[in-house]
């Protein structure tokens, strides 16, 4: 794990300069627009936190609740992975927003709704092939690289079943 440099410091930038130093590391793929959309969700994560802290503490302290954070909610932002019915792990990816660049250098311009395309759901052919392919893909990596071709040669002449049967035999599974 690297290390931070100690006497490392954040050049100040403008907001113009922020935004052209975003622009041309997106463009040199050193960082992805959804990677600078996951910050931006981070920082307003970030605010929904230190608002519900400071209405804690006002709280306790006594002090009236102040109208601009009564509604801050806890847990995670609507939309942003598992809803009610939906299994762990299937949550959406978001798609990187049309002017990630744009929105750093507005950081009071709220960002821009991305459209969502539904999942097409698969058949139970569709279901089955992939199961196969994952059997398939799991035994054929126990295989040495020297062996792997005499048992793609099996799946491609008598389909994967077959060969999936022979590396069980060979690796005695």
């Amino acid at each position: 794990m690297p290390r931070p440099r100690a006497n490392a410091s954040t050049p100040s930038l403008s907001a113009g300069q922020a935004a052209y130093v975003l622009e041309r590391l997106i463009a040199e793929r050193r960082i992805s627009a959804a990677e600078v959309s996951r910050c931006i969700g981070d920082m307003h994560r970030e605010i929904s936190d230190l608002e519900s802290r400071l209405q804690m503490l006002r709280s306790n302290a006594g002090a009236a609740p102040s109208g601009a954070t009564t509604g801050a909610r806890r847990g995670r932002p609507p939309g942003s992975g598992r809803g009610p019915g939906r299994p762990p792990g299937s949550g959406r990816k978001a798609a990187p927003p049309a002017a990630a660049p744009a929105a750093a250098a507005a950081p009071s311009a709220a960002p821009a709704p991305t459209k969502r395309r539904r999942r097409t759901r698969i058949t139970a052919e569709q279901l089955a092939s992939r199961q196969l392919q994952g059997r398939y893909l799991g035994l054929i990596r126990q295989i040495p690289a020297s062996r792997r071709a005499a048992f793609q040669k099996i799946a491609k002449d008598r389909g994967r079943e077959a060969a999936i049967n022979e590396m069980r035999v060979t690796l005695k599974k």
